[in-house]
């Protein structure tokens, strides 16, 4: 299956960096747009004479720009560009403007600009790759706004409902759903559809003698609002029988350690409440909804923890760093937010909700009322997540590449054995 291609949206890219060009249209090309939608140029002065020709509905312009061929790159090059659109009465501006650059004197000259107009600007090196999917992002709404209109004008047809087996689940591009994609072995391709502006990834998955038709999406941003709306539409497009999320959480210090990792068979939002006084001082009463795994799910994720052999295997193939010993597989339950916990008492707080607590989040609760509360036949909801801090203040990014991989493995164990029992 492809996703579909609207021919009308132009696109100027301003860059003389060929190799940050190359990368860009790789997205672009990713993304639907074809080769004759699309401009380039090098210089500030040749933008500006393709804007006085021609609407462009996006630009993507380099901050480290020369005004004219032959002249040095500025660092002011690329927001001087932008300054003179904006004065100018002989061009047209752009819809939107996407600012990347290299090299950080020239960012740091241009957040000011890029602010006060409220566009994206994205630094690009070999390990700041998140622009990748902004810019995505970003030319999913653009066309998903003109085939809305399209619809309007009775010119395209309506979306129809595309059935998969299986829908993943990551807070993040990277590293969460980088190493989902990467450890599940499928050949990953992006897909998208009219009037949805959400990016997803889409692959068959062959398990033993089953084929597993999966779709994955990246959360726009952390929290529960997020995964609950994302989730909750996916449900209703894509009839999954599976819903499974991985990823990285907080755990409960002393009863777990950094880089094991949990399978969630109870979660709730544990800022559901009310605030109340008491004697002149403000009190919260919590009121959480538990929503339980299902019996299935719970029978995995037990079984799973109890191969040491299998853990131990997935711990060694670890391609980067790792812990120093091998990392526990706990199934708990664990909470969710809609703040990040960054202080030592957190947990002494809410263990008052659910007494065996291990980890915290922001988005369980919002995956699992998305399945709880979906059209019949209800999906069943997975959540593994590796632990990469206490929620006490301290950190360990080292850790964080290695929970994304220990959890995305192990959840692609427990889709495997959850898939043979013929759902």
């Amino acid at each position: 299956m492809s996703g579909w291609i609207w021919k009308k949206l132009k696109i100027l890219i301003v860059d003389d960096e060929n190799s940050k060009v190359v990368e860009i249209f790789s997205v672009l090309s990713n993304s639907g747009i074809i080769r004759e939608d699309i401009v380039v140029v090098t210089t500030g002065s040749a933008a500006l004479k393709e804007l006085r020709n021609e609407y462009f509905d996006l630009l993507i312009v380099d901050m480290y720009l020369p005004n004219r061929i032959g002249e040095a790159p500025s660092m002011s090059g690329g927001v001087e560009l932008l300054k003179r659109i904006r004065r100018g009465g002989d061009v047209t501006p752009p819809e939107y403007i996407f600012g990347l650059t290299s090299n950080l004197e020239a960012m740091e000259i241009s957040k000011e600009e890029f602010a006060a107009q409220s566009w994206q600007l994205e630094e690009v090196s070999a390990v700041k790759t998140g622009w990748k999917l902004k810019l995505m992002e970003k030319l999913r709404y653009l066309k998903a706004r003109e085939e809305y209109h399209l619809l309007e004008a009775g010119k395209a047809s309506e979306q129809k409902s595309v059935k998969y087996d299986l829908l993943l689940v990551c807070a993040l591009q990277e590293p969460e759903l980088s190493a989902l994609l990467k450890v599940s072995n499928g050949e990953w391709s992006v897909v998208s559809f009219p009037g949805d502006p959400h990016l997803y990834w889409h692959a068959d998955l062959n398990s033993g003698a089953t084929t597993i038709r999966a779709i994955a999406l990246c959360l726009p941003q952390m929290g529960l609002v997020a995964a609950g709306v994302s989730v909750s539409k996916a449900v209703t497009l894509f009839k999954p029988r599976v819903v499974a999320m991985s990823g990285i959480c907080a755990g409960r210090k002393g009863d777990c350690k950094l880089g094991d990792a949990i399978g969630v068979n109870l979660t709730w939002d544990y800022g559901s409440g009310k605030f109340t006084e008491v004697d002149g001082s403000v009190v919260f009463e919590p009121a959480p909804f538990q929503a339980p795994a299902t019996a299935r799910v719970v029978g995995v994720l037990t079984e799973i923890r109890a191969d040491a052999t299998e853990i131990g295997n997935i711990y060694r193939d670890s391609p980067g760093y790792r812990p120093a010993s091998v990392p526990e597989f706990h199934v708990a339950p664990m909470g969710s937010g809609a703040a990040v916990q960054n202080h030592k008492e957190f947990f002494s707080g809410v263990v008052t909700q659910q007494r065996k607590i291990l980890g915290v989040d922001m988005e369980a609760f919002a995956v699992a009322w998305a399945a709880h509360e979906a059209l019949e036949p209800q999906p069943h909801w997975l959540v593994i997540k590796s632990v990469v801090d206490f929620a006490d203040g301290t950190k360990d990014s080292e850790i964080q590449g290695f929970g994304s991989y220990f959890s995305a493995r192990l959840l692609i164990l427990a889709i495997e054995k959850l898939f043979a029992q013929k759902l």
